[in-house]
């Protein structure tokens, strides 16, 4: 049975299908859904942090959240709906909340770099993919 499902936000295309897969499933099953989005840190040559950067970037996620609840609340007003926006290495984060707040699946977008660079450079859906303790569905 699905109670919990964690949604990954990025502000990107299949992001925003995923969300909307997953507010279906929501539905579906009267589940509980968490809109995640996480950022990463700038830091400058040297390790200085870039902090001007680093809050335009959290900026940018919470303006990504603040979408997806408002289109969250239109389309499926009865679902249970919140966000988390956290700082990190996405896919190391993604997997940490999954696993730490029981959630049944992560719902999240792929953007298909495919080819030989997706074995060089790996992506972050396929790392949550691999290391997730609950299913993971992909949407492109």
């Amino acid at each position: 049975m699905i109670e919990r499902v964690l949604v990954a936000l990025d502000g990107s295309e299949p992001a925003n299908k995923a969300l909307d897969l997953a507010l279906e499933l929501a539905e579906k099953y009267s589940a509980e859904i968490v809109l995640l989005s996480v950022f990463i840190s700038v830091v400058l040559p040297g390790g200085v942090p870039a902090r001007k950067h680093t809050a335009e970037l959290k900026a940018s996620h919470e303006k990504v959240l603040s979408e997806a609840l408002k289109k969250a609340k239109t389309i499926k007003p009865k679902l249970k709906v919140s966000t988390k926006l956290v700082e990190g290495r996405p896919s190391d984060r993604i997997i940490e909340i999954a696993k730490e707040g029981n959630f049944d699946i992560i719902v999240m977008g792929s953007r298909g770099l495919g080819g030989i660079k997706e074995f060089f450079l790996g992506s972050v859906s396929d790392r949550v993919a691999d290391e997730a303790t609950c299913p993971v569905l992909i949407v492109k």
